[in-house]
């Protein structure tokens, strides 16, 4: 005897539940097969169908399928139950779901805008479902780095649950660390202290001591502490992290490979290496395994190996390590991605004090030439390279390209920064010594002061009203 619609759904939740995703395909299919032949033209149970069918492809990792059902899950819940309903607004927040989960945000906004309008509506400003709508609005606007649009969103999600599931629920506990994420992003490092200390107590009080959204907010208390001046609390936090999702997730996963990656980075970048090793060479190891050797991640952890031996006079180790990296970000994010222009400055580097000067010439006038695409000839980062450039070329006594390389840096930093930047201070020491070699002594002198001025400035503490 064939099975109805019903009893077909019930043995796909059934299977979902448990986690047997697999199992739960072929009863998925025939849910909405069974749901197409029903003749009294009510679509309610056709979209119910396949937005379980998207769930189920999604979590099998099969993008594609999971688009195809649930954009036709959407259609029937407007055509069950019109265009302005909440279940609609569900559908709209669940195809959101999938391309934000695809990194698809242009597709993903407007979905959002549009399920965020319908409950506004139909349910008021404060009803919860707004929250998670708000936080993924919020979310695209911070990886379009817009984190000043992104912080009213969030302020919005912290009074909405606070009023509509009380200030010890998990989600609000939540919604205070996303929004101190976005000052620490900012830097509005004063703000976002108290609202990660409330968000620890909240989400402890309900998950427990070693849950990995625990550890989620102790990273960025880490971040803070860093930031602010403070690692002697940052590093024991960090190692808790490690801790944690180790026992939650395993050595080899990702996240723990990035909490041993950023534990890893920061004793690099205070020279102590021998507590920087293991931690970058397990990190190294994990994402290989857990993301495969041509992630971009990996290409981080190969970036930290290669600088570390480099530090530490390798540089037959460091070498083929940041040809890797290389390779890999220019195959992920082609060859004229900002991404790539830090293994071309890397290895620069290396070349310099290998002997290879010429070559290491090549590499940043490639980085520069990146970096005036990217951002424009009128940016810091452009200066920045203008700077990199001319400092190489200076070293190779090569000096008056030098000096060209170099007046251009200072030139879009005094636009950009002010007269008074202290990376501009840095352009102008460079000059100095550049007018220095060239017999120049006026110029020499005059460049010399001018940097002597900002350093003197920068060292000088803040006037008080009293």
């Amino acid at each position: 005897m064939t099975r109805g619609w019903k009893e077909l759904n019930q043995e796909v939740i059934d299977h979902m539940q448990q986690g047997r995703f697999q199992d739960a395909l072929e009863p998925a299919r025939a849910a909405v097969d069974a749901a197409r032949q029903e003749k009294d033209g009510d679509k309610s149970n056709l979209a119910v169908a396949l937005n379980n069918l998207g769930e189920l492809y999604l979590a099998l990792d099969d993008f594609d399928q999971a688009r195809e059902a649930m954009e036709e899950a959407l259609e029937a819940y407007e055509t069950a139950f019109g265009p302005d309903h909440m279940e609609t607004a569900e559908a709209l927040s669940s195809l959101a779901d999938l391309y934000m989960d695809g990194k698809q945000y242009n597709a993903a906004e407007p979905l959002l805008t549009r399920a965020l309008g319908i409950v506004e509506k139909a349910a008021g400003g404060e009803h919860p479902a707004l929250g998670h709508l708000l936080t993924r609005l919020a979310q695209i606007h911070q990886y379009r780095q817009k984190p000043e649009e992104a912080e009213p969103l969030l302020r919005r999600v912290v009074k909405i649950y606070e009023k509509s599931i009380g200030p010890e629920h998990p989600a609000f506990g939540k919604a205070l660390a996303r929004l101190a994420e976005i000052y620490l992003v900012m830097g509005h490092f004063q703000a976002a202290e108290p609202f990660l200390e409330q968000a620890l107590s909240i989400l402890k009080a309900s998950l427990g001591e070693n849950h990995p959204d625990i550890a989620g907010i102790l990273e960025k208390q880490a971040m803070l502490f860093l930031a602010t001046g403070r690692a002697d609390k940052a590093e024991p936090l960090m190692r808790q992290v490690i801790d944690i999702y180790k026992k939650t997730f395993g050595k080899d996963h990702s996240k723990t490979a990035e909490a041993e990656n950023t534990l890893g980075e920061h004793f690099l970048n205070l020279g102590r290496h021998d507590e920087a090793k293991p931690l970058l060479e397990a990190s190294l190891a994990a994402r290989e395994k857990s993301l495969g050797p041509d992630h971009p991640a990996v290409a981080q952890s190969l970036n930290n190996l290669a600088v570390l031996h480099g530090n530490m006079g390798k540089f037959d180790a460091a070498e083929p390590l940041h040809r890797r990296a290389l390779e890999i970000r220019q195959n992920h994010f082609g060859a004229r991605h900002m991404a790539v222009t830090q293994s071309l400055e890397n290895l620069a580097a290396l070349r310099r004090v290998q002997g290879h000067a010429d070559e290491a010439v090549a590499l940043l006038q490639e980085a520069l030439s990146i970096w005036q695409a990217a951002m424009g000839e009128k940016h810091p980062a452009t200066a920045q390279a203008h700077f990199n450039l001319g400092t190489l070329l200076a070293f190779s006594g090569k000096l008056k390209e030098a000096e060209s390389c170099l007046q251009t840096s200072r030139k879009i930093l005094e636009a950009s920064l002010g007269p008074r930047s202290s990376h501009l201070a840095f352009v102008l020491e460079a000059l100095s010594k550049v007018y220095e070699k060239l017999g120049q002594k006026p110029e020499a002198t005059a460049y010399a002061a001018r940097a002597m001025k900002i350093r003197k400035s920068d060292q000088q503490p803040a006037s008080r009203n009293n």
